[in-house]
């Protein structure tokens, strides 16, 4: 497989992108490195179509024969993703003029509902199947909808909502008329609320203040005392059954620890350790085994409670960025998970692990830098370096790594190339520390000691084996050019210095049937330098606007090379297009700040592909028209690569996204 390299500088499944006609091209994620295995995205990493805004509530259901779980949020929507693909199903459901903070599920007429609540101080009824609204909102007049639960009141359903002006409001939901008066007792805002059949009869059971309160849903009168012994407000309570015809609440909230305590009488079976501020809670049972699952604001992960013991059976890694603010369970294609949200608006699925040690990432500790693409054993592999000293090779495929990391480097990694020689794989990096490597991508380890020439950080690294020999060229902060034969480990040629200052990035090529490199200049464009003997051809680019070529980029289109180049003028287009072969400008496109680079042609189809900040994006070499819209990332974009199987790889922050893209007429 041709390689194909780049080097960049320093919130899964389809995603339909609009594009220039007669073709359309499609994107899909296969992996990340940021979600451990087990854990998806809803969306898919890398689309734009999820919620904008913290996500603060969630609920789960089956529709169709599939598991569905809706989300509503900072955003004012509510929405629906179908859990085994992470697609969103049907358009958002827009009505609210608030966040929404609260959902519920039911049935109503033989359908079910959906119902939300949030700042807007009302609750609205949505038809699952559609997004309808089903009838009119419920207007409290009571400050916000804080939390919601569904009961029974002598054979009708009910809505229990928890207000932030202190109360409790019971509804009828089919009719919208409150069925009692206002139910008081908390001193603050009702954050909380779940509902249990206790002795026959169904409770309302809220949290709030510094307490948990139950109420007869049939009197509106309070069952019992206040529980007592939360040292801050309450923030989320569930029920549960750990044994049969025992009753358990599990309530906590801001500064207060996790408690556990028995519904009839109120007194405390005990506390979950080291679980204080606690954002939300749900209870399930898996493999028999009753459990409550919470998440903590000052934890990253979600964790799994034995509710008999009060013992942490597990702990799951969703890798949202910010806080967790909801969770809910289901089960998509027969295996249990946990579905959960945060205040950056992702919306992740883990599956739900019990008894042993879930999967953590496998990442990069720093910043990614650099990447390239080439094969092992004729499978498809990512080289990934970092600022984190160590060189990663990737499965594009699966995203397992093909051989350990790494690490004999001593500083961060600056660039990478890949390439086959004689057959195996050969990973090419350079370093801050000025040393050149090359890497045994089969067996996983240095091919042979570090080259030690340039005297200051390598700043691009390419690779060629279309000549009669495998070669590197590598560019530093010297000033110096050198070429290498990657048999030997030996320079090829003099050195060469650059024609002004330093090479900030490169790009191998052919031109005549010659190995050839594309040198970013000062002044814009490029020069041409044989790789054969290390020597300009005299073929350059004119202009000089004193601002130095940033990224260059390479392809062949209808038997021509083709360059890519952008720069930091800001008078000049991000994105300069050159025939190579006349050093002539051909294209342009137009985008934000360019950080990373690269081009490719897939099914015969050219296409280039640029990351601006946390977007990536890609153009066609053609038409010169954009084909995949703007795709967003929860960190910058480092590097991008691409190759002519269709892969897409995005490098942001530490983490890795392979992104495959197909072209359908």
């Amino acid at each position: 497989m041709p390689a194909t390299t780049m080097r960049g500088m320093s919130s899964l499944s389809r995603h339909e992108v609009s594009v220039v006609r007669p073709a359309a091209w499609r994107v899909r994620q296969t992996w990340t490195s940021l979600l451990p295995k087990g854990v998806t995205s809803c969306p898919p990493l890398g689309t734009t179509d999820g919620h904008t805004n913290w996500v603060a509530a969630v609920t789960t259901a089956v529709f169709d024969g599939r598991a569905v779980a809706v989300t509503g949020g900072g955003d004012e929507t509510v929405r629906v993703w179908d859990l085994s693909t992470g697609e969103q199903v049907g358009a958002s459901w827009a009505g609210h003029t608030n966040a929404v903070r609260a959902l519920a599920m039911s049935v109503l007429d033989g359908r079910p509902v959906v119902l939300s609540g949030g700042d807007d101080d009302t609750v609205r009824v949505w038809e699952l199947a559609s997004g309808r609204p089903v009838g009119e909102p419920f207007h409290l007049q009571a400050g916000s909808v804080e939390a919601l639960a569904i009961a029974e009141r002598h054979g009708r359903q009910v809505v229990v909502t928890g207000c932030y002006d202190t109360t409790v409001r019971v509804w009828d939901l089919e009719t919208r008329q409150e069925v009692m008066a206002p139910i008081r007792g908390h001193t603050g805002p009702v954050y909380a609320v779940a509902t249990a059949v206790l002795d026959g009869r169904w409770v309302a059971v809220t949290g709030g203040d510094r307490t948990v309160r139950v109420w007869d849903l049939g009197t509106g009168d309070p069952v019992g005392n206040p529980f007592t012994g939360h040292s801050g407000h309450v923030g989320a309570v569930a029920v549960a059954e750990p044994t049969a015809g025992h009753l358990v609440v599990v309530s906590g909230g801001y500064q207060t620890t996790t408690r556990v305590s028995d519904l009839a009488t109120g007194l405390p079976v005990g506390d979950l350790p080291l679980s204080a501020d606690l954002e939300a809670v749900t209870t399930t049972v898996v493999h028999g085994r009753p459990v409550t699952i919470t998440c903590n604001s000052n934890e990253p992960t979600i964790q799994v409670w034995d509710l008999k013991t009060a013992e942490l059976v597990g702990e799951l890694f969703p890798q949202h960025p910010r806080t967790v603010h909801a969770v809910a369970t289901a089960v998509v294609d027969g295996r249990q998970v946990v579905v959960s949200s945060c205040d950056g608006g992702s919306v992740r699925v883990s599956d739900l692990v019990v008894g042993e040690p879930a999967d953590k990432s496998v990442r990069h500790d720093a910043a990614i830098t650099a990447v390239a693409t080439t094969s092992v054993a004729g499978r498809p592999v990512a080289v990934t370096g970092s600022e984190d000293e160590t060189v990663r090779a990737w499965d594009l495929d699966t995203g397992e790594q093909v051989c350990r990391p790494l690490t004999d480097n001593t500083g961060a990694v600056t660039a990478v190339a890949a390439i086959q020689v004689d057959g195996s794989a050969v990973a090419i990096t350079g370093g801050k520390d000025g040393n050149v490597r090359l890497w045994d991508l089969t067996l996983g380890k240095a091919a042979g000691a570090p080259l030690t020439s340039h005297r200051r950080p390598i700043t691009a690294v390419a690779a060629d084996n279309t000549g009669d020999l495998p070669r590197a060229i590598t560019a530093g902060d010297d000033k110096t050019i050198r070429v290498w034969d990657l048999r030997t480990g030996e320079e090829t040629g003099n050195p060469r210095k650059s024609d002004h200052r330093w090479v900030h990035d490169l790009a191998t090529t052919t031109l005549d049937d010659q190995p050839v490199a594309l040198l970013g200049r000062w002044g814009g464009g490029f020069r041409v330098r044989d790789l054969t003997v290390n020597r300009d051809t005299g073929l350059q680019t004119t202009g000089s606007n004193g601002k130095p070529v940033r990224l260059v980029a390479a392809t062949i289109v209808d038997g021509r090379p083709i360059a890519i180049t952008t720069n930091d003028d800001w008078r000049d287009p991000p994105m300069k297009v050159w025939d190579v072969a006349t050093a002539q400008q051909i294209g342009q496109f137009s985008t934000g700040t360019v950080g990373a680079l690269a081009a490719t042609t897939i099914d015969g189809h050219p296409i280039a592909v640029a990351a601006s900040h946390r977007t990536v994006a890609a153009w066609s070499l053609t038409t010169f028209n954009k084909i995949i819209s703007d795709i967003e990332f929860p960190g910058l974009v480092n590097a991008v690569a691409a190759t002519p199987q269709g892969h897409i790889i995005v490098c942001f922050d530490r983490d890795i996204a392979v992104l495959t893209a197909t072209r359908s007429s």
